[in-house]
């Protein structure tokens, strides 16, 4: 009865009409979590007989909760809603490839954050590696023109991160936020939003840009310039491997077809040219010769620093590591930062658990690791880099911790929402049903790795 009159309290709030942020978020003791926009409530009322529930009247449905199951009730935030529906396939209930784009049918609530789109045409289609085998999908969309969502810079394309293994739904958050914190240019945004697929709830995302030459993204001029993609997956159309190090580099953008028509040549021969360009490159890197006129040091000792802080090892093989060069008299700069669903130290169900390990292993047969234990074992990346990471440690730390605290609490009721929508699986995930212990685990671990880079003769990295 205690718990009832708790909840009548909170009846009074909803005469203020109606707020942006205004949801009634309802926590139970068996798994279960009920988030409901007070708008659409019509009234609350109660059964004292009969399993003494609380009955939330909507419209169109009824919610029946046990009293005896509920735990705590509350108004607080939320975050906008994206719904996806296919109209040529209204029964699908998930996206079966990465290759073929769906017409598709965008609405978004944007809960009094952004503004609210009723019907905004798209193509979309699956996206990711190691990231599409798990049962909650990340996409990609694709508008036949440059959009504006969210308020980020106009684009084509966007990307939707699943964060399936990730029980703090931060991993990728935390990472960018530490790239912008650092000035990196050209580091991607995120929104976190709530996702339906045909209706279907799809539990909590991030939407952000992807990753190519654009202005929403690498914003260089595409008839000069290349932007490489270090990756094992090796799975691009152009591509090559290198001679000192066998590393797998890729021709992300641009498209090298509609480049070498315009300059009137064939494909084959500008990625020949650019090829050349990288071996060069990497020729020096092997040889231990200064770097100044090939590369732009500091990108790489603020790109090792986000790796580093946050545990990725995806640069040991190489995955996911990206390099651009605004022309062939340009140096390489590394970035952007891309993809940490497996960083801070995730294996196979284990979440932020050892902190002190070395980012640059020698594992074979990784190609990376070689590659950048020699990159980062000059004696100038060396001073450069301990004196940017003091830096950071001393100024830009607070700031993270600030922002993470700030987004857990933004995102903690779509957290736990997908937390029952995507239980537990061992030896996969932990699930982010439990999420404020979660992230404070995260927030724990990035302090105790900070502080292991700090007393390491190598930073760490080696």
């Amino acid at each position: 009865m205690r718990k009832f009159l708790c909840l009548l309290l909170l009846l009074p709030l909803f005469s203020y009409g109606e707020q942006p942020h205004s949801w009634l978020h309802v926590h139970c003791a068996d798994s279960n979590f009920y988030s409901i926009k007070t708008k659409e409530i019509d009234s609350i009322s109660h059964v004292l007989h009969d399993g003494d529930s609380m009955i939330v009247n909507k419209e169109e449905s009824q919610l029946a909760i046990p009293l005896s199951n509920i735990t705590r009730c509350e108004l607080g935030t939320n975050v906008p809603t994206l719904y996806i529906t296919i109209p040529d396939n209204p029964d699908l209930e998930e996206l079966v490839d990465k290759e073929t784009y769906l017409n598709a049918i965008l609405r978004i609530d944007g809960n009094g954050l952004f503004e609210d789109v009723d019907s905004l045409p798209v193509s979309i289609k699956g996206r990711g590696n190691s990231t599409w085998q798990w049962p909650k999908k990340p996409y990609r969309f694709k508008f036949d023109k440059k959009v504006s969502l969210f308020g980020f810079e106009k684009a084509k394309s966007y990307a939707l991160i699943a964060n399936y293994i990730d029980c703090s739904l931060m991993r990728n958050t935390v990472a960018l936020k530490i790239g912008q914190l650092l000035g990196m240019p050209y580091t991607n945004h995120c929104q976190p939003i709530r996702v339906y697929f045909n209706g279907i709830f799809k539990g909590a995302y991030i939407i952000t840009e992807k990753i190519g030459i654009t202005g929403g993204s690498v914003d260089i001029d595409e008839e000069s310039g290349i932007l490489f993609e270090l990756d094992s997956n090796y799975d691009e159309t152009y591509k090559f491997r290198t001679t000192n190090y066998d590393l797998p580099v890729m021709v992300k953008d641009p498209d090298l077809e509609e480049i070498a028509e315009i300059k009137g040549i064939t494909p084959d021969s500008l990625l020949s040219i650019w090829q050349n360009d990288f071996a060069s490159f990497e020729e020096k890197v092997y040889n231990g010769e200064d770097l100044t006129d090939c590369l732009d040091m500091e990108s790489l000792v603020n790109y090792m620093i986000v790796y580093n802080v946050c545990g990725n090892g995806e640069i040991t093989w190489p995955n996911s590591v990206y390099v651009y060069k605004r022309s062939l008299d340009d140096v390489y700069h590394f970035g952007p930062i891309w993809d940490f669903d497996w960083a801070f130290t995730y294996n196979n169900g284990l979440e932020n658990d050892v902190f002190n390990i070395i980012l640059l292993g020698k594992w074979e047969p990784l190609k990376g690791e070689p590659f950048f234990r020699k990159l980062c074992s000059t004696p100038e990346f060396r001073a450069m880099y301990e004196e940017r990471f003091n830096y950071f440690k001393e100024n830009l730390l607070p700031q993270l911790l600030d922002y993470m605290d700030q987004y857990a609490e933004q995102i903690e009721p779509s957290a736990i929402e997908n937390g029952v929508r995507w239980p537990v699986v061992a030896g996969v995930t932990k699930g982010s049903f439990d999420f404020k212990e979660n992230a404070a685990r995260l927030r724990q671990w990035i302090l105790n790795r900070v502080d292991y880079i700090s007393s390491h003769e190598n930073f760490g990295l080696y």
